[in-house]
């Protein structure tokens, strides 16, 4: 239990670490780097937009914090996010992230044609489809046809994990640094001994450590929450279950629980 609500050390935090992956992103030369290396464009200038840019339609809905967001010279914009813990809904979400970008980049009274071209890009401590691929790109057809369709928004989803090395050294390098942790050794390419040295300095900025620890144990007051919350819904369904099967007095102490409690649970229904 203490190992699942603990704080890694600044000192250790590895690049799949959802803080460190932003620090590192962050930097405009490495994030400007992948970017070219991963979509194959040529990118003259890029601005970060926001340091985890919100966006919500309004407090009754749902809203996402983006870690990375930005746009290059011709407004292109880009969202590049880590995946270190699976989650099934990953291209719902992409879809919903890809509906919050527009609606934030199309203000009123703008046409539909200056919606600009968009990329979410997930970077993922997994295999999502179990493909072995190391980069997936999200492609639409008209159905029945080979014609492409096209509005704009692009999805890739990339596999650290890969089998198959479907992309540039230097995006295989960063793929590996997320699966291997490994900062003893010798990359080639400069996005990964760029990406390399910049984990280095963020585990070695006290400045930044301040403000990582802050939230680390924030989120894990959060977490630590959240599984007590979720232990007593377990337990009380759990006694809702013995509801007429057992007496109160043996399921309290089935479960170890102060039999007052029991009673309050039954007497609840």
């Amino acid at each position: 239990m203490s190992s699942q609500f603990s704080i890694t050390p600044l000192s250790e935090l590895p690049l799949r670490n959802d803080f460190m992956f932003a620090e590192v992103m962050r930097t405009g030369d490495i994030c400007q780097l992948f970017l070219e290396e991963l979509l194959g464009l040529n990118i003259q200038r890029i601005e970060f937009i926001d340091k985890q840019k919100d966006l919500s339609d309004s407090y009754t809905h749902h809203g996402i914090r983006l870690d990375v967001y930005l746009k290059d010279e011709a407004g292109t914009v880009f969202n590049v996010e880590m995946q270190s813990v699976r989650n099934d809904d990953l291209p719902k979400r992409a879809r919903f992230y890809q509906g919050a970008i527009d609606r934030s980049e199309l203000p009123k009274a703008v046409n539909y044609d200056e919606l600009p071209e968009s990329y979410v890009i997930f970077v993922c401590d997994f295999d999502y489809f179990h493909i072995g691929k190391a980069v997936g790109e999200r492609v639409s057809f008209l159905k029945g046809t080979e014609t492409e369709y096209c509005d704009g928004s692009h999805v890739f989803f990339l596999n650290s994990h890969y089998t198959e090395g479907n992309a540039s050294a230097s995006i295989l390098e960063f793929l590996d640094m997320i699966r291997t942790n490994d900062l003893e050794k010798a990359y080639e390419t400069p996005l990964g001994r760029k990406a390399k040295e910049r984990v280095q300095a963020v585990r070695s900025d006290k400045e930044l450590e301040v403000s990582y620890m802050t939230i680390a144990q924030k989120m894990l007051d959060e977490r630590r929450l959240g599984f007590r919350e979720g232990r007593e819904e377990t337990l009380k369904d759990a006694v809702l279950a013995l509801k007429g099967i057992l007496e109160p007095s043996v399921i309290a102490k089935q479960f170890k629980m102060p039999l007052e409690q029991v009673m309050k649970i039954l007497d609840q229904e």
